[in-house]
């Protein structure tokens, strides 16, 4: 029901991103979405990929800093104001959202929406019972 996401935490500096990028690469890694969220000392690299825990594993055991946490995609149409009916929903019953990226998918009439809030089982299911697509790990292979 949930996807995992990979956050991989560094310092910020140039080269940094190509060092992880390329070593993802290199262990035949598909990055399926990709967000960054930095300061001025350090950033955050939210990656979804195709073998997440693997990919964890991987990274752990090459010194990289990272967590596997557990957030909600949906799939919404590629039209305008369908990001903002999801919005809607979580507004109404005053679910905050920490964060939220999007990207579109190979099916080019639906984009996919990813976002983070603290409870995971009770977003999923007010979205469900709202007609809202959840989208889980099995659904990106």
């Amino acid at each position: 029901m949930y996807i995992h996401q990979i956050s991989v935490f560094m310092e910020n500096k140039p080269g940094n991103l190509a060092d992880v990028t390329s070593f993802l690469a290199e262990n035949n890694i598909d990055i399926r979405a990709l967000e960054v969220a930095d300061s001025s000392d350090y950033g955050i690299i939210r990656i979804i990929v195709n073998d997440p825990f693997n990919t964890l594993t991987l990274l752990k055991d090459n010194n990289w800093i990272c967590k596997l946490t557990h957030v909600i995609g949906v799939k919404i149409p590629d039209t305008p104001g369908a990001m903002a009916k999801v919005m809607n929903i979580l507004a109404s019953e005053n679910i905050s959202v920490e964060y939220i990226y999007a990207f579109l998918t190979k099916d080019a009439d639906n984009a996919l929406m990813i976002f983070r809030v603290q409870d995971n089982d009770r977003v999923a299911a007010l979205l469900k019972k709202n007609g809202i697509t959840i989208v889980d790990q099995e659904d990106l292979a």
